[in-house]
Order: structure tokens, then C-alpha cells, then sequence
């Protein structure tokens, strides 16, 4: 497995040549003289392992590969209880074991960065005497760097001076209920934990999600804080504590329900495990659980190629009562990425080896898939995702290549662990496609693949009859999806509405008057909402602070509905509210771009007088029928439209102009207009010549 890295300021050994080379074993001028050492060192060198050459490792080690597996011996004898193993690694993908005297003990975190990690080993494994330790791939395709082996001398207790924890999270009734738990140090810093495992728990670093009336773990004496949380639309709960060794400290935490969704449902239609996937940390049991903390109700399983079901383990687990799951499958091509679902667990997945997205997408629906998603269109950056290869113009929706048309039923705005750092960079992509015709509503996910990375983080409301999130229609869900009746969230919850009736994804008929409608702006109490923006036909209407009231200063949740007008036009048009706040930077719900966000899907608007809703290129399209490529008409049909459906009617007369010669006479016809159209140059600017030289 090929691996390019930029060099680190984490420190190292450099090693000479490619053989292994006997421990150098702690001895007295290690340390201070008349001091007992905390730890033996057992080996010391940091070793490349693996299969394939990898340049600019960050800890120094050879480029090539110096075996496949690492074994050493060492003195050391037999004790009762625990033992902890520190292991020093770097960017372990897939599944190393742990080998002490032919015993399989331990296996080595899935942590991309380079750190002291502590490993609990039974006692009764060692032998009086000498002792032989193997670090062994299962599969030998990953690549990693693995040494630096210390073993602590006293029980693991007494070495690391642990402390209990006791949290007890429960609601506003004092009802026991499933959240994360988030520790961090006096230095902000995310402590070990220890002992916190279970089917009813999940832990990594400073982590513990529990669905337990009590969670119980254990950290080193010390002074922490304490948060408990539970998604987008709880409270957060905080203490400070003073853990002390071999002493309990004891706390019950209280959430509150701040931001109502009645009629909605929460759902993250983008959910991994390492068991099926292969990458990422979090098992099966760790999935469902984090699930439960993080308080999403309809959760889709999608892992890559696999077609798994969580039901039967979610009700062993007794986590049924808190979400609706549903089989669903992340489409890997070498194309893109696409959510696929509902699935039969039991069918063959559906065909990812194809070329061709439509006969791709049409084999998921096939296999009964009732919601296609394409996933974070820009990954794994901007120019070499799906959209960058396709050189999507974020004017017109024009393609340079990929498909004539788009089959999908949905894109990823919002992917909580997929970094964007303009908030609004997908929203130009997305507009520019519903500009041009396609009919392609608007995501949010996590995407997670770890017990770190809030699952939920990004989600998707979807209306729902039923609020018990036992109860959810997954077929009605199905089609709220399929018709754009949803909205998507990361921190914020966002509603439009026109009158009494209308809202997301319904048609309103505009007349000769202004439309008036209102935006919901809801947040808990620890997000801050900053600014509305209302795009019509892909262009910012309005922009609207969020009164500073409510957040994070004040400790009170955001609930607030505020006033737009959209003044009448002639022709139809479409609606989206976009809402963006502030990034989390703590802990408990870091985000990883810098803001949180939550959309609607559109609100059509019908002003054309023709029954029903057109999109721009449609409206453009009868324009340029009556008025072909005259620059004068044409000038005169700009002057009367939005710039959504001038560059809609730019569009169609550029693509009038014979292939070999497009570019040039677009060019002359742009300098012919008059009056001069500034919308024309904004176009003519998006336009490369080179694309449009005919094939040889």
C-alpha cells in the first residue's frame, strides 16, 4: 500500500540499513540516580513495516520497507492482574496483532497519527524469564512504523494512579438517557481512558458514549472537565472534577431538549464501521451506539460495497427504542461515490464495476434502491472529484464531460468530515445544476468512520407523521428525500415558509405582488447562527443577521422565524435559505470546517403564468426559440430576467455556434451585444477554448 507523507516535527531515531537490530534494554544511567524507572524500554528502534516504499515517513525511518512483521525478546516475569504496554506507531490502516509468547494479546489502535499508545495486557501472559513479542499484520498491504515498546513495571492501576468516574446522564425528568461523554484536561487535551468498554459503551480518547444508567471509566488523578451532550438539538452539560487514584468521583449531568423538530426526523444517511468497510475505528456495536448518543433517529448503513443490516444487533443490543435503521450501501466506483438505499441484506450488492453512471445508478435501483446520493461531490478535492473532472460550470450546470444527464436523486451538501473550507462552494456547484434543469435535491451527512467524529454531526430533517422514532415510514421518508421536502443540518435547523401552507419543496404561485415568506433559524444553546442568506435562481437576494439575543453568550437556544420579501418576476423561479454560524472548536463537537450551516431544499415559485414550475434553462430555452441568436433580442431578453436565466439563455446561444469554431463566435457575439451585458462576461470568463476544440 503506497503512502506519500510531508515530513512531521515529531522526532525520531534515524535508522542505519534495513536489518533489525537487537533492544537496547533500560539500564540505571536511563535515569535519575536513587529513582525507580516507571517502565522497562523493551525495544527501542522505531522500524518501517509493510510492503511497499513510502517517502518522507515523519519519523525517519527507511523509505523501504524492512520486513513485514517486527519480533524481539525480552526479560520479564509472570505477575498477577493487568500489565500496560506502551507501543509507539504511526499510521496503522488495518489490523496488526499483538503476539506475546505465542499469544495473541492485544491489537494495535487504528490511529493515523504518530503516538504513545497504551496497550492492557494480562499478566499471567508473561513468563518468568525470557519473553518473545510479535507486532504481525493480518493482511501484509499496510504500511507503518512500529517500535519504541515500553512496559510499565507496576499494575496498571497503581502506574497510571486511575481514578473512577462515575457520570449519570439523564432528561429534564431525570429518565437515564444515551449521550457522549467528552473529557479533556487541564490542557484541553484528550486524557487516555481505561476501563470503559462494553456492549452499552464506546470509547476512545477523552471519549466514552454510553446508553448505561451510569457509566463508569477510569482516567489518571487529575483536574478535568466533564462534558455530556447529545447532538444537534440537546443542551451540553459540563462540571469540573478533581479525579483522585483509587477513589470514585461520582456525577449526574442533566440534557435538555432546546430546539424542538416536531414533524421531523433526524437522519444521517452516511454511516461506516471498520468491520465492513475496512477503514475508519468504529465497530458495529460502537456504531449503534454512538447513534443512540448522538440522537439521530433514522440511521442508514453504508458501508462501502457491503449491504449490511443493523437491525438484528441493534435489538440485541436493546437500542431498537432510539432510531429507525435502514440496509443501505455506499456505491464505491472508480466514478464517484453513491448512497444506495433501501437494500435486501440479502441480495448481491448492486454493480460497482462499471463505467457508466447511469448504468450504475439504474443497477441500485435494480436492486429496489429507492434514494440515490451522490457523495461529497468535490472529494477527494476540489479539481479531482467527480464535479472537478467533469469541469462542471458553476454558472450554467454545463459539463465538459461525465454524463448527459444526472440520474441521482440527491448530492451532499453538508459531510461533516469531508473539508470544504468555503461554506457556500457546493451550494454555487448545486444551484448551477438546478439552473440548468436537473432535478437534484440537497443532503447533509457525517460520513463517519470513527467513534471521534460525531456521527450525526451532518444530518438531513425529513418530515415524518410519527415522532417516535421507533414508528418512522422509511418509504414515505423515501420520498420526502426524492422530492426535496428536507432540510439538512450541521449545528443549525433551518424551515421556510409562505403563508400557512406552503414550505419546503412545495410550488407557489406568485402573481404581480411580492412574495412573502419566513426562515426559521433554530440552534442550541451552544451553537451561534450568524447570518441568513436567500438565493434565488443561484443569486443572493437577501442577507440577514441573526439577532445576537439567544447562543452561546446567553446560554439560551436559538428559535426565531424572520421576515423576506422576494419581489415578483416573470418568470418561475426557485427559493433556497442557507444558514451559517460559527465553528465548534470544542471538544465535545468539534467541527472540522470553520462554520456550522443548515439549508433548505427550494420552494419553487410559479410567476410565468404557465401553470406549474419551470426551471431557468427551460424559460431561457422559449426565449431563445423566439428570438434565435439576435444580439439585439437577446440583449433585450437579458435586461427582463434574473442572471439564473440569462446564463441559461447565454448557454444555449453559445451552443448554437458550430463546435470547431464555439469559443470564437461566442466570443464576437458577447462583444456584440448592446448594451453590454455584464451577466455575458461573467459567463464568457467561466469558459475555457481548449475544451472546446474538436476531437482529433
Amino acid at each position: 500500500m503506497r503512502k506519500h507523507f510531508t515530513p512531521s516535527l515529531f522526532a525520531s531515531l534515524c535508522l542505519i540499513g534495513a536489518a533489525l537490530v537487537a533492544p537496547r534494554t533500560a539500564s540505571a544511567q536511563d535515569r535519575p540516580e536513587g529513582t525507580e524507572p516507571e517502565s522497562l524500554l523493551l525495544f527501542e528502534a522505531m522500524r518501517h513495516l509493510g510492503d511497499s516504499k513510502v517517502e518522507k515517513w515523519p519519523d525517519a525511518v527507511p523509505d523501504e520497507p524492512e520486513g513485514k512483521r517486527l519480533d524481539f525478546t525480552f526479560e520479564a516475569a509472570r505477575v498477577e492482574g493487568l500489565r500496560c504496554l506502551v507501543i509507539r506507531h504511526y499510521h496503522v490502516d488495518n489490523e496488526w496483532d499483538v503476539v506475546l509468547n505465542g499469544k495473541k494479546v492485544a491489537v494495535l489502535k487504528r490511529r493515523k497519527e504518530l503516538g504513545d499508545y497504551r496497550y492492557l495486557i494480562p499478566g499471567d501472559a508473561f513468563r518468568d524469564g525470557t519473553n518473545t513479542l510479535a507486532i504481525e499484520p493480518r493482511k501484509p498491504t499496510d504500511d507503518i512504523t512500529v517500535g519504541r515498546v515500553r512496559l510499565y513495571k507496576k499494575p496498571l492501576r497503581e502506574a497510571l494512579k486511575l481514578g473512577v468516574v462515575a457520570v449519570q446522564v439523564v432528561d429534564h425528568k431525570g429518565l437515564p438517557m444515551p449521550a457522549r461523554i467528552t473529557i479533556v484536561d487541564e490542557q484541553q487535551a484528550l486524557p487516555e481512558v481505561f476501563f470503559a468498554d462494553g456492549d452499552q459503551s464506546a470509547s476512545r480518547a477523552g471519549i466514552v458514549y454510553t446508553t448505561a444508567k451510569v457509566q463508569r471509566f477510569e482516567v489518571s488523578e487529575g483536574k478535568y472537565r466533564i462534558d455530556v451532550s447529545r447532538g444537534t438539538e440537546w443542551s451540553r452539560a459540563s462540571a469540573e472534577i478533581h479525579v483522585k487514584a483509587a477513589e470514585t468521583t461520582d456525577l449526574k449531568l442533566t440534557l435538555q431538549h432546546e430546539v424542538a423538530t416536531l414533524g421531523y426526523v433526524a437522519a444521517d444517511t452516511h454511516i461506516h464501521t471498520y468491520e465492513f468497510s475496512g477503514h475508519g475505528d468504529a465497530s458495529l456495536v460502537e456504531r449503534l451506539v454512538t447513534l443512540a448518543g448522538e440522537g439521530v433517529e433514522l440511521a442508514i448503513a453504508t458501508d462501502h460495497n457491503h449491504n449490511i443490516d443493523y437491525r438484528p444487533e441493534q435489538a440485541r443490543l436493546g437500542l431498537s427504542e432510539y432510531y429507525t435503521s435502514v440496509v443501505g450501501n455506499e456505491v464505491t466506483t472508480s466514478m464517484g461515490h453513491f448512497n444506495a438505499f433501501p437494500l435486501d441484506p440479502k441480495d448481491k450488492v448492486p454493480e460497482h464495476r462499471l463505467s457508466d453512471w447511469i448504468k450504475v445508478i439504474d443497477g441500485m435501483r435494480a436492486k429496489g434502491a429507492r434514494v440515490v446520493i451522490l457523495n461529497h461531490p468535490r472529494w477527494p478535492d476540489i479539481e479531482k472529484g467527480p464535479f472537478g473532472r467533469f469541469r462542471l460550470n458553476q454558472l450554467s450546470g454545463e459539463r465538459a464531460s461525465g454524463p448527459s444527464r444526472l440520474t441521482f436523486d440527491a448530492m451532499e451538501l453538508v459531510n461533516a468530515t469531508t473539508e470544504i473550507e468555503d461554506p457556500l462552494f457546493l451550494f454555487r456547484d448545486w444551484f448551477a445544476l438546478l439552473n440548468y434543469g436537473e432535478r437534484i435535491f440537497a443532503v447533509g451527512s457525517s460520513d463517519s468512520h470513527t467513534v471521534g467524529d460525531p456521527v450525526g454531526q451532518g444530518r438531513t430533517y425529513v418530515p415524518s407523521k410519527s415522532d417516535d422514532p421507533v414508528a418512522i415510514d422509511v418509504e414515505a421518508a423515501c420520498e420526502a428525500f426524492r422530492n426535496g421536502r428536507t432540510s439538512i443540518s450541521m449545528g443549525i435547523i433551518t424551515d421556510v415558509k409562505v403563508g400557512e401552507g406552503a414550505g419546503i419543496g412545495d410550488t407557489v404561485v406568485m402573481g404581480k405582488e411580492a412574495v412573502e415568506l419566513e426562515v426559521r433559524v433554530a440552534a442550541p444553546s451552544w451553537v451561534r447562527p450568524r447570518f441568513v442568506h436567500v438565493f434565488v435562481n443561484g443569486v443572493l437576494r437577501a442577507r440577514r443577521a441573526v439577532p445576537p439575543e439567544d447562543g452561546p453568550a446567553t446560554g439560551k437556544a436559538v428559535d426565531t422565524w424572520l421576515p423576506f420579501e422576494i419581489a415578483a418576476m416573470p418568470h418561475d423561479a426557485w427559493v433556497v435559505c442557507v444558514v451559517t454560524g460559527d465553528p465548534i472548536r470544542e471538544a465535545f463537537w468539534k467541527t472540522l470546517n470553520g462554520y456550522t450551516l443548515a439549508a433548505t431544499n427550494p420552494l419553487w415559485l410559479d410567476g410565468d403564468g404557465i401553470p406549474g414550475y419551470s426551471p431557468p434553462r427551460e424559460t431561457a430555452r422559449r426565449m431563445f426559440e423566439s428570438s434565435g441568436a439576435d444580439p439585439a433580442k437577446i440583449a433585450s431578453a437579458l435586461a427582463t430576467v434574473d442572471e439564473g436565466v440569462g446564463i441559461q439563455l447565454l448557454s444555449l446561444v453559445r451552443s448554437s455556434f458550430p463546435r470547431a469554431e464555439r469559443h470564437a463566435s461566442f466570443e464576437r457575439f458577447v462583444t456584440s451585444l448592446e448594451p453590454a451585458s455584464e451577466t455575458a462576461r461573467r459567463y464568457l470568463a467561466t469558459l475555457a477554448a481548449p475544451e472546446e476544440a474538436p476531437k482529433k
